[in-house]
């Protein structure tokens, strides 16, 4: 026990850090060990050109120290972790303070590098033109309507998580009465097989599996619903091609668009982020990049459109007029 409190007292002295960046002489020095005196590294601060923000081992891999979102500086050549937190607002707020301090883009999860203060710039979609052509052998259907524009993604298909969840619900559904059954067997022969008993405990797995393999299918099979403008973005999730329930995000809540790498290692799948005030939206798992690519373009050039201007408020003054004459 002396011997871990020790090991635990030179990790938390050795693991002091501390990082300046001096925009007069263009250096980022890094310090660390027992007040921070140990080691020092310098890097130049012209050879960056972004600052990245990721979950921890996903970039540059930061330290366990600073907290699960590392924010980092990325070069042709190298990525230099500075900070991070466990809190990803905070990491956040620091990795847009970092990115507007150095004038060089930010990428958030994986995403596009943009300017902190312009994640949402992008070219209007103008009503009269047709939209860019979808990947080659897209399922993806688009369309102009009085919303906006229109898309409906389809399902995210058997990714590798569902693929398992559904292998758990095939050994519940059959595996578990073949045990269960085997077991009981032996225990009481097969005669008592056919009692009431051990019939309620295979319909029980049987039904549990079934239920867990319907809601995996349904999953799987299960789309998006999403109508773009310059007024927001409304989304749903679609089944058989109905719609669900219609969530609203106007525009003014929407504070970027792009695609993110999940925080999950294995299981997690590349999607179109809408990130508003109130949290995320997770759009296109199960879609090439391709696809989530041009949805994500799509739903940016949408929110930029311009308004058409409208004619009807014209209206009272010329029946008024008409009136009078």
């Amino acid at each position: 026990m002396v011997l871990l409190a020790c090991l635990w007292a030179a990790d938390q002295l050795t693991s002091e850090w501390k990082a300046l960046l001096n925009k007069e002489t263009q250096l980022l020095k890094l310090w660390s060990g027992v007040g921070v005196f140990f080691s020092a590294n310098t890097h130049p601060l012209g050879s960056f050109t972004s600052v990245v923000l990721s979950p921890r081992g996903k970039a540059g891999g930061g330290s366990s120290d600073w907290g699960f979102y590392s924010v980092e500086l990325k070069s042709p050549t190298r990525t230099v972790a500075v900070s991070g937190s466990n809190d990803r607002d905070e990491a956040l707020e620091l990795a847009q303070a970092l990115s507007r301090f150095l004038g060089v883009d930010l990428s958030v999860d994986g995403g596009h590098a943009r300017p902190p203060d312009a994640r949402l710039e992008a070219a209007p979609l103008e009503r009269e033109q047709a939209p860019p052509s979808l990947p080659p052998g897209s399922r993806i259907r688009v369309r102009q309507g009085a919303q906006g524009l229109v898309l409906q993604l389809p399902g995210c298909g058997w990714r590798p998580l569902f693929v398992v969840k559904a292998g758990i619900a095939l050994v519940i559904a059959v595996g578990g009465p073949a045990v269960f059954g085997l077991a009981w067997v032996r225990t009481y022969g097969l005669r008592q097989l056919t009692s009431a008993e051990p019939l309620m405990a295979l319909a029980v797995f049987l039904c549990l599996g079934g239920l867990l393999l319907w809601s995996v299918i349904r999953e799987v099979n299960r789309g998006w619903s999403l109508a773009a403008s310059s007024q927001g973005i409304e989304h749903s999730r679609t089944r058989g091609g109905k719609p669900g329930e219609v969530t609203r995000l106007p525009a003014s809540q929407i504070e970027d668009i792009d695609l993110r790498e999940p925080e999950e290692e294995f299981f997690g799948s590349l999607t179109v982020v809408i990130e508003h005030k109130k949290g995320f939206v997770r759009i296109g798992a199960g879609l090439s990049r391709e696809e989530l690519e041009w949805t994500e373009t799509m739903l940016r050039r949408a929110l930029a459109t311009r308004r058409a201007p409208r004619d009807d408020g014209d209206s009272p003054l010329l029946m008024r007029a008409a009136t009078r004459n």
